[in-house]
């Protein structure tokens, strides 16, 4: 489990589960591991955009302001709501074939994306603006064709 780990060196995607206390359970662990570690350590975090609720929070507070490494006014990295895909729980479907559209799943609300790394994380794992906007970019859902 995520909760009885000691991550404390590696890049790793955070994708919880949208609840409240989960959310909070993970910000708080996440800024255990970041304090804990003084080798390469590199979260990115994909959330709902839920403005106010605590976990959220806490993650656009003081306490990770030195391990966030997005860019821009926000402390996130905002992918809109219908304008980013995920691959379902059937990740199994191939990509093309009769099944193929059961296989992503436009987001119909925003989701966060926190960018969270320790100093020696950011050094090895480089995070750019270029980087934030092809991030972006890929998580798009592919244009129906004519």
């Amino acid at each position: 489990s995520f909760f009885d780990s000691s991550l404390l060196e590696g890049s790793f995607e955070v994708g919880p589960p949208y609840t409240e206390e989960v959310l909070e359970l993970m910000s708080v662990k996440l800024l255990e591991f970041l304090q804990a570690s003084d080798r390469p350590l590199s979260f990115f975090v994909f959330v709902p955009d839920w403005p106010g609720a605590g976990g959220l929070n806490l993650m656009d507070g003081p306490g990770f302001q030195g391990y966030r490494r997005n860019f821009g006014e926000d402390t996130f990295v905002l992918a809109k709501g219908r304008e980013h895909h995920y691959i379902t729980g059937v990740q199994f479907f191939a990509e093309a074939g009769q099944h193929a559209e059961k296989r992503y799943y436009t987001v119909p609300h925003g989701t966060r994306v926190y960018v969270l790394q320790n100093d020696a994380g950011a050094k090895r794992w480089p995070f750019s603006e270029e980087q934030q906007e092809q991030l972006l970019e890929h998580l798009k859902p592919p244009k129906a064709e004519a």
